[in-house]
């Protein structure tokens, strides 16, 4: 039983303590989080930045975000030109050129390696660690953009050296003329290889060098920049006009235009020294030069003729104020104030003082008989058939033209209690006016437009009724000689008058198209006044209550002493023609007097009175409601 245990000894294995596996196992774990968390954050760092050992243009970016490299970069642009010069240099025939280097960069831009920001984290982090120890450095330099003006020196100093090198000349040129776009196309020979001096320019900038060669290559001759040709030739198509400041024709422009793709193909199709024509895709305008100034004012849509009379002030008067008028030019739509053109009525502008209703007077004030030139327009305006803004009668009927087409007028342009005239240029064309004084003192006004209806106006007034004739009022005046009178310059007679305005609208084949009522004026009845000596009422018979005389005057007697009695002579004083027209009021110093437009019962459609006098008047026309353009004529 001994040999069965003996001789053999057992080992017993050690204890393991409670839980000690477990504490390894977490260890390792935690170790393994803290290098997790340390390469994410790694990844998070990285996936936002320039990797280490990273250059471009020569500057160390490594760590940069990429606006950050941006900036660096060009800043760096400047540091990289300022001051410096290069040399282009043709190596086979020694040729050269120095071109300066600064303003010659605008831009330099950065090569990131495509995708490299968008990729997982991990990738990133391996990426960055890869960089950061493999000791390798990378460049990421980019393009270089010339600025406008660098790439013109560039491409001047390359055609200088192409002429130092004896390799100029085979280039295609071109000449553009109205309808067409001319090249001559260059030869293949001999010529510098530009693409390779350009790229050869930018490595001077990055790397700092002073010299560059421009190697001399066998080619074609370039194609030209079409996009330049084009911008170069290209024209707005616009309609000839009349400039509104100018008063002068601005042209027209016939649009040009350039098929790119059809100029390339036909260029590629010529043989080297040919000429190759392209036509231009042109526009013509809808209005040519030619067109506008052959129709701008071709045509006298009214005209109208007064004789002028009076005083040498007052025809002057009335010619100054057509000077004003004289070559005014409406555009469409706009309006003509005779005020606005005229004024101020003041010596300063011209006039001097002639007769002139004030107060139901006839004066001397500064600017009278104007009205005749305002009237003689609105004569022209209604046979032009214009649209009427604003036109009034006289008080009394006027010599110089016909009752019912008188315009008058009062009053500076603005001031309050003005009368104007105005009218409307309401055709389509630009309108003329002319307004001109001959020697023998007619008024001649002319509207010359563009006749577009063939319609013009044909006014007239008819239906003159004397509502009230005037009587010779005697008047005594200590100031008349005995046995003589005289007139009252202020006071001459004009009898009451209702008289109607009609236009008739006429084409141009003579025919009427309308006719149609304008309005019915009222003039006035004024006495005319002769004055006389308090000391001859019974010699002249005049009632002393109603200033009428009643009987002729007495024959003449040879009394016995031999002496005869003196026979009553009536004088009158020399007046001029009845001057007509309101005038403005007179200048600083003079006495003021109120207009006749502001007294009561001026309108400017005034009914005749009830009682007329026993008259035939003047068949009336049938009155027609007919609206025909260019417009329609306002009451006045």
């Amino acid at each position: 039983m001994e040999g069965k245990n003996g001789g053999k000894r057992l080992v017993t294995e050690p204890k393991k303590g409670p839980g000690g596996g477990r504490i390894a196992a977490i260890a390792a774990a935690a170790l393994a989080a803290v290098l997790l968390v340390g390469y994410a954050g790694l990844c998070a760092y990285a996936g936002g930045r320039i990797y280490p050992n990273t250059t471009a243009f020569g500057l160390d970016i490594s760590g940069m975000d990429r606006e950050e490299a941006r900036r660096a970069v060009q800043s760096q642009a400047a540091a990289l030109t300022q001051g410096r010069r290069v040399e282009l240099r043709e190596p086979s025939s020694g040729a050269a050129v120095s071109l300066e280097l600064e303003g010659l960069v605008s831009q330099l831009e950065l090569e990131l390696w495509p995708g490299e920001y968008d990729r997982g984290r991990a990738v990133t982090g391996i990426k960055y660690l890869s960089h950061l120890f493999s000791g390798e450095t990378a460049d990421i330099s980019g393009d270089m953009a010339f600025t406008p003006e660098g790439q013109e020196r560039l491409e001047e100093a390359l055609e200088e050296l192409s002429r130092k090198a004896g390799v100029a000349g085979n280039e295609t040129t071109y000449r553009i003329t109205e309808e067409e776009l001319i090249f001559t196309k260059g030869r293949t020979g001999r010529t510098l290889d530009v693409q390779e001096a350009s790229s050869q320019l930018r490595q001077a900038v990055f790397h700092g060098l002073s010299q560059v060669e421009v190697p001399v290559v066998e080619a074609p001759p370039a194609e030209p920049d079409m996009e330049a040709i084009r911008e170069e030739l290209y024209a707005e198509v616009s309609d000839a006009y009349l400039d509104r400041e100018t008063e002068e024709i601005v042209p027209s422009v016939t649009g040009r235009d350039l098929d790119l793709e059809a100029a390339r193909i036909a260029l590629s199709q010529t043989a080297d020294g040919k000429v190759c024509r392209v036509p231009l895709q042109l526009t013509q305008p809808k209005m040519t030069t030619e067109q506008l100034s052959e129709s701008l004012f071709r045509d006298v849509l009214g005209e109208a003729t007064t004789r002028v009379t009076g005083t040498a002030i007052r025809r002057e008067n009335v010619s100054v104020a057509a000077a004003h008028v004289n070559g005014t030019i409406l555009f469409p739509g706009e309006e003509f104030s005779f005020n606005q053109t005229c004024s101020p009525y003041a010596v300063s502008n011209g006039y001097g003082k002639a007769t002139a209703y004030v107060n139901g007077l006839s004066k001397d004030t500064v600017a009278g008989g104007v009205c005749q030139a305002s009237s003689t327009l609105y004569w022209a305006v209604l046979k032009a058939n214009l649209e009427v803004l604003d036109r009034r009668p006289h008080r009394y009927e006027p010599s110089y033209v016909k009752g019912g087409l008188d315009a008058t007028v009062f009053g500076n342009y603005g001031d309050e209690g003005s009368t104007d005239f105005r009218f409307k240029n309401n055709t389509e064309e630009p309108l003329r006016i002319t307004a001109e004084m001959d020697g023998k003192n007619y008024l001649k006004v002319t509207i010359s437009g563009t006749d577009t209806t063939g319609i013009h106006g044909e006014p007239y007034s008819t239906n003159r009724v004397v509502t009230q004739a005037y009587q010779t009022i005697y008047e005594a005046s200590a100031n008349v000689p005995q046995g003589t009178t005289q007139k009252d310059p202020e006071r001459t007679g004009y009898n009451g008058v209702t008289i109607d305005t009609y236009q008739k609208l006429v084409d141009k084949e003579g025919n009427t198209v309308s006719e149609t009522k304008l309005y019915s004026t009222r003039y006035y009845h004024r006495n005319e006044t002769i004055l006389f000596n308090p000391a001859d009422l019974a010699l002249w018979n005049i009632d002393p209550v109603t200033g009428i005389r009643t009987d002729p005057p007495p024959a003449v007697e040879t009394p016995a002493g031999g002496e005869e009695t003196p026979i009553p002579q009536e004088t009158s004083p020399q007046l001029p023609p009845e001057e007509t027209g309101i005038a403005p009021p007179p200048e600083a110093g003079e006495p003021t007097l109120p207009p006749v437009s502001q007294e009561p019962s001026l309108p400017q459609l005034t009914p005749p009175p009830a009682e007329l006098p026993s008259a035939t008047p003047e068949p009336s026309p049938a009155e027609t409601q007919t609206i025909l353009p260019p417009g329609t004529i306002l009451g006045g």
